[in-house]
């Protein structure tokens, strides 16, 4: 698949600029968002709720708030099958696998293998859609996040064991499906309201008969106070905000630099997490935090230079300027 753009021949407008803007405050956004999510979804599980009940939260609120967005959108250019493949990448199968690592990983693997992989998975999916070879020092930096992920592992076999490996495993997968998500949302074009309110809705209709029928509701049993905070956080914040602000950051800037800014989520997750959910990270722990971190500081630096071309190629798009899919 392809985007055709074309570059202007003048510096960068001020339409472009305020697009940068823009990309760049959803993207801090999105950190705050992405560390949170970790954070308070093991709270969640520290307590009587399952992966399935905050799943719930997630879509039913989340849904729910962005259906008018979805009715007031044109989605007739949009056909069934990218329509689905948004749904699962950047709804159910993100959301579940990551849900089903947090329960099984402490919160340092989620930051790490998590978000801190997102420059090697969105690598990856872009190669694989045929994107040019990234910068050597790009690549560099990629190397360095693939040495953490290799150090979480170590962790994982040292400190806990398979099971623990097992939840370092659907983090890495959650990855791959966030980074899809995110190169394919840009790819159609879609606006990033239409975009987070088709995932957000389909998703919702795909999970909730399946919910109505489980037979342990944890959100019936819990109190009031907890309900009210998972469900604020899961379903307003991550199930609508987060996909909005990504989306929208997508647009503005693309998904390899998008992914890349995110290097500050590994940090403050794990240390957040001391004294929040008392989880000390272990040395090897350590190690992958910092190394990924550098790593995808490296990557975001070798992606610098297309970062503005990105946002300058995407205002001076026409409305309504066709891509080849």
């Amino acid at each position: 698949m392809t985007v055709c753009m074309t570059a202007p021949e003048t510096g960068e407008s001020g339409t472009s600029r305020r697009e940068r803007r823009i990309g760049v405050a959803c993207v801090a956004l999105s950190v705050l968002l992405f560390s949170s999510f970790t954070l308070v979804s093991r709270l969640g599980f520290s307590s009587r709720m399952h992966l399935v009940d905050l799943a719930a939260l997630r879509f039913g609120i989340g849904g729910t708030l962005l259906l008018p967005a979805l009715l007031r959108a044109d989605l007739q250019r949009v056909p069934w099958r990218p329509s689905a493949a948004l749904a699962l990448s950047g709804g159910l199968g993100f959301a579940l696998l990551a849900y089903a690592g947090f329960s099984l990983a402490p919160s340092a693997h989620g930051a790490v293998l998590l978000h801190g992989t997102l420059p090697l998975s969105t690598h990856l999916v872009l190669r694989a859609t045929g994107q040019p070879r990234a910068s050597n020092r790009r690549v560099m930096g990629l190397v360095l996040i693939a040495s953490g992920i290799v150090l979480m592992a170590r962790d994982s076999l040292a400190v806990a064991g398979p099971q623990q490996l097992l939840g370092d495993g659907l983090l890495l997968l959650a990855s791959l499906s966030w980074s899809s998500y995110g190169v394919l949302s840009r790819r159609l074009g879609l606006p990033p309201a239409s975009g987070a309110a088709l995932v957000a809705v389909l998703s919702l209709c795909a999970f909730l008969p399946f919910y109505a029928v489980w037979p342990h509701k944890a959100v019936l049993e819990v109190g009031a106070r907890e309900l009210v905070f998972q469900a604020v956080v899961q379903g307003v914040l991550i199930g609508a905000v987060s996909i909005f602000v990504y989306t929208r950051a997508v647009a503005s800037l693309g998904p390899a630099p998008v992914a890349g800014a995110a290097a500050a989520v590994p940090v403050i997750t794990t240390f957040a997490a001391i004294p929040l959910l008392s989880e000390v990270p272990s040395g090897f722990a350590l190690a992958g935090v910092a190394v990924v971190t550098g790593g995808m500081l490296l990557a975001m630096q070798g992606g610098s230079q297309t970062l503005g071309a990105l946002a300058i190629n995407r205002s001076a798009e026409p409305r309504g300027s066709s891509r080849s899919m």
